[in-house]
């Protein structure tokens, strides 16, 4: 069927179509202007072309474009060519929609810089669609999303490269079907560019970082970015938070030089405790483990007798520490709360609760040396805690 150019006032129907070409598309629509809706449901296009099944470049289409239902087979190029298509109200490739083609070039379904104005639907769609003519009568609609197959070696399923939206349904099961993160699918989708503000229940699931990080072919932080922002605006800033940092941990892995061993232990330190600046309260556990060792230390130290009370001069006299020959006297061992007071010290920076004033190693005591220097750890992981804490809550980490 060849509509080049054409200008249909109303609607342009072929529910229930058989469309066959041997050596062309089935449906040449290029430019056609529709003022209404196209309806091309529950119909069947077999053909062999290299520029499209359905070739609906540049259309115009007033209404609703429905495709829902429609299997649409091409062995030499995309089923669907709709590049630069313009729909003013929903593009409906749902509901048991079926796309096959071998195409090189162009995705199995090819909406380059289209626009919808209300929904992009490759979901379920709505229960209540509307009849179909008497040529379809006894369809049952399926609960089913769009199937979507390229047999050609880039797996090319789905180009939505600088298209515009309203409404974004897009379950995973069009792309894959991950279990566990993991799929066998090798299909591709390209997402740059994509707008849409609102995206549905149906399409925001965990598996969007799968698809954004294994079904494209090049990198590119856009789509992640514009899909937090999304997520962000509906409240759900939590899973926005989650897609920036999976955002970081693929730019890291798509790396095509070698990584040096500082830049990769710089990024495992900010993906493990600061969740690449965007979760820095983990930073403040850390710290608290750094406190609880510290404690354990300290009172493994005041069991064994190992800390004291240091000298001190009490109106010009000076008290002397515990000697040797003192060890046992109680009165001059450390209290409890001195020495939770000396870890707290130990621990955490910029807090001094004069702790080691009245709670301390012993000095000259050699099992101490093994306090000393894992005191000193201690306070040295408490200020990297605390730093790693300040940057990544100032946002100095996002911005390298």
């Amino acid at each position: 069927m060849r509509l080049l150019g054409a200008r249909i006032g109303r609607n342009l129907e072929l529910d229930g179509a058989l469309l066959r070409n041997p050596d062309g598309p089935g449906l040449h629509a290029e430019g056609v202007r529709v003022g209404r809706a196209l309806r091309i449901r529950k119909a069947d296009v077999n053909v062999e072309c290299k520029t499209g099944a359905i070739q609906l470049v540049n259309a115009r289409v007033g209404g609703d474009a429905w495709l829902d239902g429609t299997r649409v087979h091409n062995d030499f190029g995309p089923a669907v060519n709709a590049e630069g298509f313009s729909v003013g109200g929903s593009l409906l490739l749902c509901r048991g929609f079926t796309a096959t083609a071998e195409s090189p070039e162009l995705g199995t379904v090819h909406l380059m810089s289209s626009r919808v104005g209300s929904r992009l639907d490759l979901g379920v769609g709505r229960k209540d669609t509307g009849d179909i003519v008497e040529a379809a009568a006894g369809w049952e609609p399926t609960e089913n999303p769009a199937t979507l197959c390229n047999k050609a070696q880039n797996g090319l399923v789905l180009d939505l490269s600088c298209a515009t939206t309203n409404d974004l349904r897009l379950p995973p099961e069009v792309v894959c079907e991950p279990e566990d993160g993991w799929c066998s699918t090798g299909n591709k989708v390209i997402l740059v560019g994509l707008k849409y503000t609102t995206l549905s229940r149906e399409s925001t699931h965990r598996h969007w970082p799968h698809l954004l990080g294994h079904h494209v072919d090049l990198f590119d932080a856009e789509p992640y970015q514009h899909l937090a922002t999304v997520l962000r605006g509906s409240g759900r800033a939590g899973e926005a938070r989650q897609l920036l940092i999976e955002l970081e941990n693929e730019r890291h892995r798509r790396r095509s030089r070698p990584v040096p061993t500082g830049s990769s232990a710089w990024h495992w330190t900010k993906r493990i405790v600061l969740g690449h600046g965007y979760k820095p309260g983990r930073a403040l556990y850390f710290l608290l483990g750094v406190f609880g060792l510290a404690l354990l230390l300290s009172l493994a130290a005041w069991s064994a007798d190992w800390v004291h009370r240091p000298a001190i001069r009490v109106e010009g006299q000076e008290l002397p520490a515990a000697s040797k020959s003192q060890e046992l006297d109680h009165r001059l061992r450390c209290s409890i709360g001195a020495t939770v007071r000396m870890a707290v010290d130990l621990s955490v920076p910029l807090l001094n609760t004069t702790g080691r004033a009245g709670c301390d190693f012993r000095p000259n005591y050699p099992p101490n040396v093994i306090g000393f220097v894992l005191g000193l750890f201690l306070q040295v992981m408490g200020w990297v805690f605390a730093t790693l804490f300040v940057v990544g809550f100032t946002g100095v980490v996002r911005r390298e």
